[in-house]
């Protein structure tokens, strides 16, 4: 083999070994009913912005949980804003609870959650963005479970999935 062709295969050795040793923090989005299928993979980083918002399915009122990417990676809420209270909103806050423009927003206080099980219903008209991009949930059906949450993956497997839908498994 020449030389150049050594160096080239030693290279592209180099670059995959990278590939599966550089970690990135990934919001994703799986279905928990369906052995953790993953259908949405954002990449994201520490301090990274998740909004899911939806109508409220009684109320009719828009509501925004805001989350934010913790170390580890680990997912924080942030606050949860709505534009009214009602049946099944959180209004039992009083202390953390205040008024920015139209919404009314809860403090949550940066807690930790392990994951975030949202159920997804066309009625209430559920958006996600990740760092501002717009996360499809077209082609999850009504009536099923998603769970959202935040995990560190080698950026090799984030690629492969990319180019071919393969998943990573949830403990990968």
């Amino acid at each position: 083999m020449k030389r150049t062709g050594v160096i080239g295969l030693i290279l592209l050795a180099m670059a995959a070994v990278c590939l599966l040793l550089f970690s990135i923090d990934v919001a994703t989005i799986r279905l928990p009913r369906s052995g953790q299928k993953l259908i949405c993979a954002h990449r994201t980083t520490l301090g990274g912005d998740i909004r899911l918002s939806y109508l409220h399915s009684v109320e009719r009122t828009p509501v925004e949980g805001r989350f934010s990417v913790g170390p580890g990676p680990s997912l924080l809420v942030r606050e949860t804003r709505m534009m009214s209270v009602g049946t099944g909103l959180p209004n039992t806050a009083p202390a953390r609870t205040r008024r920015k423009g139209q919404w009314i927003v809860v403090d949550e206080g940066m807690k930790s959650l392990p994951n975030l099980d949202y159920y997804l219903s066309s009625v209430n008209q559920t958006r996600i963005m990740v760092d501002g991009s717009s996360v499809s949930l077209e082609t999850v059906p009504s009536g099923s479970v998603i769970r959202l949450d935040v995990e560190k993956i080698p950026l090799g497997l984030y690629w492969l999935w990319h180019l071919s839908g393969k998943d990573w498994g949830k403990d990968s």
